[in-house]
């Protein structure tokens, strides 16, 4: 085990709590209870960037984010599927673009959790070389989770 000061991040599942502490990203805890939607994303920030991620949401507001690197991933992923009955398979390993898919619930298991869209330039030199920029929003199939009465 790397020391505590070595370590990036980290995510755990600690009774009914999930609890993600990072030296790189905003720390977070989310009760499983007020968990509605569990996805993961992938985008083009590697091999010198985190480039694949899961994300939690409670409503349509928003996401909390934890590095898929974090320390104690598999473990977590083990846990948190015992406790909502589901296996959590991560698919998106060999993505070099932006992806995405919903893991939990099962019955929208697959589908694509965001939708990127490019976010057009604004400046001279941004319309020469492109749209650097991407915007990340809910699907329609995760916002019919998230807005669907619990």
């Amino acid at each position: 085990m790397k020391p505590a000061s070595d370590i990036q991040s980290r995510i755990t599942l600690e009774d009914d709590v999930i609890n993600f502490i990072s030296t790189v990203y905003s720390d977070w805890t989310m009760r499983v209870g007020d968990l509605r939607l569990l996805g993961e994303y992938t985008n083009q920030d590697g091999p010198h960037a985190d480039d694949y991620f899961l994300c939690f949401a409670t409503d349509s507001s928003g996401w909390n984010e934890a590095s898929f690197y974090s320390e104690g991933r598999d473990e977590f992923l083990a846990s948190l599927g015992t406790i909502l009955g589901e296996d959590l398979s991560l698919e998106l390993g060999h993505s070099t673009d932006f992806s995405s898919r919903i893991l939990w619930p099962e019955a929208r298991r697959g589908e694509p959790m965001f939708a990127f869209t490019d976010v057009p330039p604004k400046s001279i030199i941004g319309r020469v070389f492109g749209s650097l920029r991407n915007r990340q929003t809910f699907t329609d199939q995760a916002l019919s989770v998230l807005q669907s009465k619990a």
